[in-house]
């Protein structure tokens, strides 16, 4: 999350580096006090100046500023998406998911190779029907590197069905049969060659 200092009697622009790191202390002593208080289940903040681009909706002048940078475990509730302070004007990234900020640093554009460092399998507590599921404890150990970029993409699976329905004696809609086509290798980086496909249909004992 990035919190934006409140600038009052001058440009944003005119700042000395001492004044920005002034606001930026004010600003990080205040939402220190706002987690003791009124966000009590957040148990620490991380927090550093940084310098960042802006050029969104915000009444805030574009080009880069002195911001303060604040991180706390994912784990935590976040802070509302409305919240300011005396020293600060508005607070970005509060409700962004975890998923996306994970895509966004990593750099994940679309299914690719990933190369996973330290993994470690799951056998307790099962997320998804995957053959295999693995946990990792620093998402920077999954990156996509250049040798991932150059490799061939896998074939996939694909399943297209179509269903049939019947109304009931109960006068309810009801599936009565499922006709189902299988490709089995689909490329992802070109035109798929045409194979047989395998198609399979389903029907049910209708009372």
């Amino acid at each position: 999350m990035y919190a934006i200092p409140r600038v009052k009697g001058k440009a944003r622009g005119t700042l000395t580096v001492d004044e920005e790191n002034v606001l930026l202390t004010n600003v990080y002593t205040e939402l220190e006090e706002l987690r003791k208080r009124r966000f009590k289940d957040i148990t620490m903040l991380k927090c550093k100046g940084v310098n960042r681009k802006y050029c969104f909706e915000t009444p805030l002048e574009h080009g880069e500023h002195k911001i303060l940078k604040v991180k706390y475990p994912a784990t935590m509730p976040p802070l509302p998406a409305n919240l300011q302070g005396n020293t600060f004007e508005a607070v970005f990234g509060t409700q962004q998911s975890m998923l996306e900020l994970f895509i966004l640093k990593q750099k994940i554009k679309g299914p690719c190779w990933l190369t996973i460092k330290n993994p470690v399998r799951t056998k307790d507590y099962r997320r998804s029907w995957c053959k295999q599921e693995i946990t990792i404890a620093n998402p920077k150990d999954c990156v996509c590197t250049i040798d991932d970029v150059n490799k061939q993409s896998p074939p996939l699976i694909s399943l297209t069905f179509s269903t049939k329905m019947t109304r009931s004696t109960q006068n309810t809609q009801e599936i009565a049969l499922i006709s189902c086509i299988v490709q089995n290798k689909i490329n992802q980086d070109g035109p798929t060659k045409e194979e047989k496909f395998q198609s399979f249909t389903l029907m049910r004992k209708l009372d």
